[in-house]
């Protein structure tokens, strides 16, 4: 597991994607953070912790029960912080968006061309399987 990179420590997201322009500190923690929500947005909340969470909290269930419920499947251990993959999408969308951001010169002027999360970024927050899905 991995922490997002922020505007706290931009050093570490410099050393990951040098690209980043550290010079401005207001506009790289701006594109972490977009890039983030980005992930987030994207990403399925199909981790079982937030599933049996969510399903007791909306049943009604207390706090205190819901974590002895989490503790007694032992879920806490399978997902215990943001995962690895979800990072690397982070820095993968934030060099995407400063790309786009740059924009170029065009023969209508100066153009600028926004970037959704690729296809490639999808699959790293979402892996396949390679198995076959007939539901």
């Amino acid at each position: 597991m991995a922490d997002w990179f922020s505007d706290a420590d931009l050093e570490d997201a410099h050393d990951a994607f040098p690209e980043l322009p550290i010079e401005n500190e207001t506009l790289a923690g701006m594109l972490l953070d977009v890039a983030r929500e980005q992930v987030l947005a994207f990403a399925a909340d199909d981790e079982p912790v937030v599933q049996v969470t969510d399903l007791l909290h909306n049943l009604g269930v207390e706090d205190a029960t819901i974590a002895q419920v989490i503790t007694l499947l032992d879920l806490e251990a399978s997902s215990p912080g943001v995962p690895t993959r979800y990072v690397y999408a982070q820095l993968m969308q934030a060099k995407n968006l400063w790309l786009a951001g740059k924009g170029e010169d065009g023969p209508e002027g100066f153009t600028f061309s926004p970037r959704p999360l690729s296809k490639d970024i999808q699959r790293v927050i979402r892996p396949t399987s390679g198995v076959a899905d007939v539901f």
